[in-house]
């Protein structure tokens, strides 16, 4: 008894000093500690991910020869310990960490290192979790009740990603604030697109109809000026609002598919989740060899039509009706059979394709094949827990997949320096620009002269390795 007594006691101290401790670590400028539990593929990224953001990185991590790896490459320290050991956790300096991650790929071992690291002083806990059960109000509450305080489900955000992609197949990323008031879209630009070889100062844009805040050229981001031009190929990335999107297919040169049916490649737990979010609007057929998962998904999805077969099997497609099909998934845990299957369903004339990589290596060679949208769990993971490092005005961060660059939503300050003056005198860092405002429920779009109010919800479009400067923006 008297154990746990002591340990709610440390609690209750540590969740009571930590809000002002946070704010003076803030307001010093002080250079955020992160301890990331987890060698693999997720956490090496995160890491690679937050130290570009100039923040005091840990691994840790059970692989010696990897780890030995990333000290010679990286920026950021590396630890061989387990988290599920409070010795390790305290020489990796738990105690004085602001946030401590655990993506292991074994959610109890996340759950109980996150409890056992708030234990030790760690001010933000996030575990990676598999198990949809987790996912109720009710769990979350129990999970932060024992110090973690949010859990990510892979999954799920990948099935998320996923439906809107199909409602809105002709963007490359999509992004929306609050509740839709407005939203941050990627498209590539087409020779056809009205807009393709423009000037940004040539392009009639009154009344306010769009801003565009990024382009992506090659692997280069481009936070863009009147003299930059809009090329074949780029991704331009608009801040735009939802009676406006239906303009961008035209300006872009982008054709918009009308998807009725979907066949999908993989019947695992991201097809359950999307199958969840979708089965009641599309005409779906899945495949899968195996047949236990197939049983599964033909109790829960009585509308979906579920096949047991191979995929990549040229002749299953045909027979499964592939030819007359919108849009194709491949969302198999195989990469390359996500790719060849991808590439066999654009030679079927399917208009659209989309394809789970789990391999980061393989992102870009999936890109150049013409595959419209990737989707990689470890890239999403890294852009929720983003989130956190934007402190509690944060209202939500997505790390756009390979581009190099974040977009955050934060609340403006009464007394920040992002509501001090018109747009254009507040001298912007080159890195970042603001796309738009979310103001008393209604978004809006912005210009030079538009003035930031205190309580307004401000989108901000920026580079990687830009989040100090954002962050100083709403001191």
């Amino acid at each position: 008894m008297g154990v746990v007594i002591y340990r709610y006691v440390l609690r209750l101290y540590h969740r009571a000093s930590d809000f002002f401790l946070f704010l003076q670590r803030r307001n010093e400028n002080v250079i955020m500690k992160i301890i990331i539990a987890g060698d693999g593929e997720t956490g090496t990224h995160l890491a690679n991910t937050l130290s570009v953001e100039n923040q005091d990185i840990v691994l840790m991590g059970t692989d010696r020869e990897h780890l030995s790896e990333l000290d010679a490459v990286s920026n950021f320290i590396t630890f061989e310990g387990s988290p599920m050991s409070v010795t390790n956790l305290m020489q990796c300096g738990v105690d004085s960490a602001d946030l401590f991650v655990a993506v292991t790929p074994d959610e109890t071992v996340n759950l109980i290192s996150c409890e056992l690291a708030k234990d030790c002083g760690a001010r933000k806990c996030v575990a990676r979790v598999d198990n949809p059960e987790f996912d109720s109000d009710k769990v979350k509450r129990m999970f932060r009740d024992r110090g973690i305080d949010m859990t990510i489900f892979p999954e799920k955000l990948a099935a998320a990603e996923i439906a809107g992609f199909i409602d809105h197949n002709w963007v490359s990323e999509w992004s929306k604030f609050n509740k839709g008031e407005l939203f941050v879209v990627g498209v590539r630009m087409e020779s056809g697109g009205e807009l393709c070889g423009k000037y940004l100062s040539e392009v009639p844009n009154t009344p306010r109809m769009f801003h565009v805040s990024a382009i992506k050229r090659g692997n280069e981001i481009i936070i863009p000026r009147g003299s930059d031009r809009l090329l074949e190929g780029d991704t331009i990335y608009f801040s735009v609002l939802p009676q406006n999107l239906d303009l961008l297919p035209a300006l872009c040169g982008k054709k918009v598919t009308h998807v009725k049916r979907i066949m999908i490649s993989g019947a695992g737990r991201v097809t359950e989740h999307l199958l969840e979010l979708i089965e009641s609007k599309y005409d779906i057929t899945v495949i899968d060899p195996d047949k236990e998962r197939c049983r599964i998904i033909a109790s829960r999805f009585p509308k979906t039509v579920v096949i047991n077969a191979t995929a990549n099997d040229v002749v299953t497609l045909k027979e499964e009706g592939i030819d007359g099909c919108n849009m194709f998934l491949a969302l198999t845990g195989s990469s390359e059979k996500n790719i060849v299957s991808c590439m066999v369903a654009r030679e079927h004339k399917v208009a659209k394709t989309l394809a789970r990589i789990e391999e980061l290596q393989y992102v870009p060679e999936a890109k150049s094949l013409s595959i419209d949208k990737i989707i990689n769990k470890k890239l999403l993971n890294a852009g929720r827990i983003l989130s956190l490092l934007l402190d509690a005005n944060a209202n939500t961060t997505q790390s756009f997949a390979f581009d190099n660059a974040e977009i955050a939503c934060m609340t403006a300050p009464a007394d920040s320096k992002i509501v001090s003056r018109p747009i254009y005198q507040l001298s912007l860092p080159r890195e970042l620009t603001i796309g738009g405002v979310i103001r008393n429920g209604e978004g809006m779009l912005v210009e030079g002269r538009t003035q930031i109010l205190p309580g307004d919800n401000v989108v901000v479009f920026f580079v990687t390795g830009a989040l100090g400067k954002v962050e100083r923006l709403f001191r």
